[in-house]
């Protein structure tokens, strides 16, 4: 079996961090390097990850100085060896035969850019949902399309996945951002010319209490919007689906709206990128037969009737803490 690399960033994960190697040991892989990326961390983990790598030999480790999740990422990729690449964060793990069972459909169809498989998302918490996949493979000029027909965008995990390392080449995580893997997701996509949604094995994606995504400040929540509007400016440049699009532009309006509720906002980036998504409006058309919610639609149709600015203003008023 051809070698996979899977690279799993670590910092102040002590309490997680051998979960989260043993979920990978057990996968009974043949050729596999696990490399672990120690991010200057404060606690113990930098003699952990020494401790793990001295018993189980498939284990790498790097110790470098902190610079955030993606530059430890680029860190991992740049030191991998193998034909595909995975990555695991640190306080998560995967289910047995998770890893195994994909890499042996990989190994029969050696023609595939990418594997996702299924997750579950906050597991444990009582808001935890499965995101699954029914077993299919895009090829060609459809992956794109699909991924963004299927709103792949909703879902740009970079783990819960299996990458041809090529794919990398060219493309590294944003350092110093937040929501990189949005960033970096569209990109890649755009690379491949065969994609495998998989139904086997699971990706465990703990609630932490310290989540980015629960860190309401403009400066952590700009990037995703930033991604999203260049990802819609993308898929408009291409002429997709206007359905498509209107959910995407529907994405952008909710995100814009999460910035406005920002307490620290900057007021003259609010202003701009409100102008740029007013302008950007789809049909009423394509609002009204579309798949939204009935609070999504009528927020959307709110917006076309009196402008993106004057709807994220109003909604806006409520404050996060």
């Amino acid at each position: 079996m051809e070698k996979l690399s899977v690279i799993i960033p670590v910092y102040n994960s002590d309490f997680t961090l051998e979960r989260c190697v043993n979920s990978v040991l057990s996968q009974n892989l043949d050729n596999v390097e696990i490399i672990l990326v120690d991010d200057g961390s404060k606690d113990i983990c930098a003699a952990l990850c020494d401790s793990l790598a001295s018993e189980h030999q498939e284990i790498k480790v790097i110790h470098r100085v902190n610079g955030g999740l993606s530059a430890a990422r680029n860190t991992g990729i740049e030191a991998s060896t193998g034909k595909w690449l995975s990555f695991i964060d640190s306080d998560d793990e995967i289910t047995p035969g998770t890893l195994s069972s994909n890499m042996e459909w990989l190994e029969s169809n050696p023609g595939t850019d990418l594997l996702e498989f299924p997750v579950n998302v906050h597991y444990g918490s009582p808001d935890s949902f499965v995101l699954s996949f029914k077993p299919e493979t895009v090829t060609g000029t459809r992956v794109f399309k699909h991924w963004v027909e299927n709103e792949g965008y909703t879902h740009c995990y970079a783990w819960n996945k299996i990458y041809r390392r090529e794919l990398f080449d060219s493309i590294r995580f944003p350092q110093g951002e937040t929501f990189e893997d949005a960033a970096v997701c569209p990109g890649i996509i755009s690379l491949c010319k065969s994609v495998r949604y998989s139904d086997k094995g699971c990706y465990l994606y703990y609630k932490s209490a310290g989540s980015i995504t629960l860190n309401y400040t403009f400066k952590y929540q700009e990037p995703a919007f930033r991604n999203n509007l260049r990802l819609l400016n993308m898929i408009t440049e291409q002429g997709l689906d206007e359905f498509c699009r209107t959910r995407l532009w529907n994405v952008c309006l909710n995100l814009l709206t999460d910035l406005y509720r920002c307490k620290d906002a900057d007021a003259g980036n609010l202003s701009t990128n409100a102008s740029i998504l007013n302008s950007t409006r789809p049909g009423l058309t394509y609002i009204l037969r579309n798949t939204l919610s009935f609070k999504q639609k009528t927020k959307a149709i709110a917006a076309w009737l009196f402008g993106v600015k004057s709807v994220c203003s109003v909604l806006g008023l409520k404050k996060y803490s």
